[in-house]
């Protein structure tokens, strides 16, 4: 690998990757840390990534530390684990400590990270809502199709067909559909000029539709306009909320069963699917990776919310059950539930590595 390719592989894959899901792990850790420090929970340690320590400074009684992989990130709080360093010990009754936190303070701490999950994906989707437009233009032309022959070329912006406007991929299908196996006058716009191309319109047989030949940037979002600011930030609420009841549609079919094995292979994904969507989006442009971004939140978020050990949804569990009993669960009970869900975690991990690689090499 040349230092040229080199380059540009960590410019185009690794550098969007690290930006956006540092950015996810940043936002998610700083919701507990901020919480924690609000009801008055010592924090020993902020990190972004695990392993060997890269950079790490101490401030006040806190350290901070940026780690060795990317993939992860933790707050260390006093009393919430065993400690490991004698100086991270805390007494039984000292008021600073996570156990001695009311349950309702420590529901908060422990929530606070997938709240800010789902606060980055609303700012996410409102700057991509109100900042980013997409132009409905030509992207592609198929060599032998109707398109080509008339001269219509990549780049060419879509202004209208036989007249009526069109500003989207749902708006130029609807009309196209009205002129089967006929001749429509195609208006574009190309560098700053009007221009008007016959074009024969062909019901295709396989995709029962009629086509023109031509495959638009970005598809569906293809004509975008930006959005007022009320109107975009509405749009952003909305669109996590919808994303957010779907991915909960989708886990309860999952859980029971009604979800198709195959649908399930292609839907779940891992670090290496994350990575190559970031990248594959990051060169569509900023707006798009801004989309992406929003999804990776929203999914993450949930994800940390399901009821298993280890993950921020087995804290609240604890926590529930904690508030029902009157009681903690014992020590070694959590220990226990904590290993039977770090070794479901880990096998689920397995699982999405190897459909990852697969389809990574097309098996």
């Amino acid at each position: 690998m040349t230092p040229l390719v080199l380059w540009d592989w960590l410019i185009t894959w690794v550098v969007p990757f690290v930006a956006v899901f540092g950015t996810i792990v940043f936002f998610h850790e700083l919701g507990h840390f901020l919480v924690a420090r609000r009801v008055g929970i010592k924090v020993h340690e902020f990190a972004l990534g695990f392993g060997r320590a890269l950079v790490q400074w101490k401030r006040g009684e806190t350290v901070y530390s940026i780690r060795i992989f990317p993939l992860g990130g933790f707050v260390k709080l006093a009393g919430m684990d065993a400690a490991v360093d004698p100086e991270e010990e805390v007494a039984e009754d000292d008021e600073r400590s996570f156990q001695n936190k009311t349950i309702g303070q420590r529901m908060a701490t422990i929530a606070a990270g997938p709240l800010a999950n789902f606060v980055l994906a609303f700012v996410l989707l409102f700057l991509f809502h109100w900042a980013v437009a997409v132009p409905f233009a030509v992207t592609d032309v198929l060599p032998d199709g109707p398109a080509a022959a008339a001269g219509i070329q990549p780049g060419d912006a879509i202004i209208s067909v036989e007249g009526q406007r069109v500003s989207n991929l749902a708006e130029l299908s609807a009309v196209l559909q009205q002129y089967p196996d006929r001749e429509v006058v195609v208006e574009v716009e190309r560098d700053g000029r009007r221009l008007l191309f016959p074009v024969e319109a062909r019901y295709n047989e396989e995709a029962q539709r009629v086509l023109i030949g031509v495959t638009v940037i970005a598809g569906g979002m293809a004509g975008k306009e930006r959005l007022p600011f009320g109107a975009a930030a509405a749009q952003a609420a909305s669109d996590v909320v919808q994303w957010t009841w779907e991915l909960i549609s989708w886990l309860g079919r999952t859980i029971t069963g009604q979800t198709p094995g195959a649908e399930l292979r292609e839907s779940v994904t891992g670090p290496i699917g994350i990575f190559r969507g970031v990248g594959e989006t990051a060169r569509m442009g900023v707006g798009y990776l801004l989309l992406f971004a929003a999804v990776l939140n929203v999914n993450l978020a949930l994800i940390n919310l399901l009821p298993v050990p280890v993950l921020d949804g087995g804290w609240l569990l604890f926590l529930v059950i904690e508030a029902v009993r009157g009681r903690p669960l014992k020590p070694e009970q959590q220990g226990m539930a904590q290993f039977v869900g770090m070794t479901l975690l880990l096998m689920l991990m397995a699982v999405v590595f190897y459909l990852d690689l697969s389809r990574l090499f097309g098996h």
